[in-house]
């Protein structure tokens, strides 16, 4: 099945789904995330999806950590090789049920491709790419990104593995060295995201719905987060149906940031839950 669709740039390309040799990066994240949200131990009273956290070291060996109410992150699985090209990922629930459905995926090339194939090239015009959700009440999950001006755009995602031609939500978002997001943080259905700047300081833009302004003006939520050198939001990672952060030391410690649903204090106190984590290239959710 060939399918036309808008890369990065705004121009058409063509990609065969059955033979993009970009599907399987997509794919092996996909079914990891899709068990790790089907966990048992989920609580009833959401469906927030959880997808987990994965990351993909110097070799470019993947692995995989699920969700795990006590210790919040279970031990990790390897799940494949191979990976040394890809630039970073985001996992995908299109239709809403608390379960992975999709991944996009980004390579150091400028592609990108989802579980259904290739999407397109052009993508390394932007220096910072994630999917914090289905932003505005479409079919799937949306792709934001930010250019070398400080830009950020917005593809809004078709839940088929494609998306449509970009739009301009705002400037200057090159004051942030670090923007995450998945889920909702405030408790209104609507995804939020957070933002770094270079003091430290943490930002949240709460989700509107709205697609023409898909975030409020921001709220400052915090101070020193520059100790951090990744920021992973992973979704309901602790089963509370709630989604959360994580966010990683340079020395490889890893602190979790539990949500409290609520706008004005969205996280409460971080608790360290691991070491080790700096042999990771890229840590995702």
């Amino acid at each position: 099945m060939t399918t036309t669709l808008l890369t990065a740039a705004g121009s058409t390309a063509s990609a065969d789904n059955a033979t993009s040799p970009k599907a399987p990066h997509a794919s092996a994240v996909t079914e990891a995330a899709r068990r790790a949200a089907s966990a048992p131990s989920r609580s009833s009273a959401s469906q927030a999806a959880a997808f987990g956290m994965f990351g993909i070291d110097a070799q470019g060996r993947l692995y995989s950590y699920a969700p795990d109410r006590a210790r919040i992150l279970a031990p990790r699985e390897f799940l494949a090789t191979d990976y040394g090209d890809v630039r970073t990922a985001s996992s995908a629930d299109d239709d809403g049920d608390g379960v992975a459905d999709d991944t996009w995926v980004w390579t150091n090339d400028g592609g990108m491709s989802s579980s259904y194939g290739y999407v397109g090239g052009g993508w390394n015009i932007y220096d910072t790419v994630l999917s914090p959700g289905n932003l505005a009440g479409t079919p799937g999950y949306d792709v934001l990104g930010r250019d070398a001006s400080g830009a950020l755009w917005l593809y809004f995602g078709h839940g088929d593995g494609t998306v449509a031609d970009r739009r301009r939500i705002g400037g200057g978002w090159d004051a942030y060295t670090r923007i995450a997001g998945k889920g909702d943080l405030t408790g209104d259905k609507w995804p939020d995201i957070v933002a770094r700047d270079t003091s430290g300081a943490l930002w949240l833009y709460q989700g509107t719905g709205d697609p023409a302004a898909p975030f409020v003006t921001r709220t400052k939520i915090g101070a020193g987060w520059n100790t951090y050198d990744a920021l992973v939001a992973p979704g309901d990672i602790d089963l509370d149906g709630k989604a959360d952060l994580i966010a990683r030391q340079p020395n490889g410690d890893l602190c979790f940031y539990k949500a409290t649903g609520d706008a004005a204090a969205p996280f409460e106190a971080k608790r360290n839950i691991g070491s080790g984590y700096q042999t990771y290239r890229v840590l995702f959710s």
